[in-house]
């Protein structure tokens, strides 16, 4: 996470999703030089049940970074569990934030979430728009830095609406991360900047009518760049 030292993985939780999906990830952080830990059909109480153990650790400060990866079915603001009862993402992300796990404080807690939020459908819309970013300064009082601070979320897609998969390949969100992760990554590409590409690769998905359109969302409290170090491996082979 921007240092020479090896990043670690804390777990990514999978819950009724296909196997390929979970691999691609597992290929990828592993070869990212990441400790994968798996979590497979959690319960609602399971999934924060993993987060919470997760953020009680003693071991946090031989760590660079955490991500957790949640794999599942979804709404808006939540993800379910395999009982069919939901848990807020927000709940999910307590338990490691800075206060509830000073050890992790000024470190990149990084969460993707692969599920739908909502039920409705993006449609393409064929004009061109220019979107500038803004950007905002605030003081700094003493050495002090926010609760929430060194968060990243990736959402497969935005509020309200459904995300999609192919039989073969995947979820399209998980597949366009995981590629440009491997694309990107020796190029010494920042973690933002490989989530645009995402964001610009998925949103020229469509399914076969050419209807249906998907556009994935990060967010977050970054105050640093997030570069992984470059593997000295070869990256793994994505291809099914």
């Amino acid at each position: 996470s921007g240092t020479n030292s090896t990043p670690k993985l804390i777990p990514q939780v999978f819950n009724g999703v296909e196997v390929r999906t979970a691999e691609c990830l597992h290929k990828v952080f592993t070869w990212l030089g990441f400790e994968v830990e798996i979590k497979r059909d959690c319960k609602r109480e399971q999934m924060l049940s993993v987060l919470r153990e997760l953020g009680s650790r003693p071991i946090h400060s031989q760590m660079d970074c955490l991500v957790c990866c949640i794999l599942s079915h979804g709404i808006e603001g939540a993800v379910y569990g395999v009982e069919g009862r939901t848990v807020k993402i927000k709940e999910l992300m307590e338990p490691v934030n800075g206060f509830k796990c000073p050890s992790l404080a000024e470190k990149p807690k990084l969460f993707f979430i692969q599920a739908c939020q909502g039920n409705s459908e993006q449609r393409p819309v064929y004009i061109e728009s220019d979107g500038h970013p803004v950007f905002s300064d605030a003081i700094q009082a003493n050495e002090s830095i926010p609760s929430d601070a060194d968060f990243l979320l990736g959402m497969a897609t935005v509020p309200s609406f459904v995300s999609f998969r192919e039989r073969k390949n995947g979820t399209w969100f998980i597949q366009s991360l995981c590629q440009n992760l491997v694309q990107m990554v020796p190029r010494g590409s920042d973690l933002v900047s490989i989530l645009t590409k995402v964001n610009a690769d998925v949103s020229q998905k469509t399914d076969c009518t050419g209807v249906k359109k998907q556009m994935p969302q990060p967010a977050f409290s970054l105050r640093k760049k997030v570069i992984f170090p470059i593997p000295q491996a070869s990256p793994p082979s994505l291809s099914h």
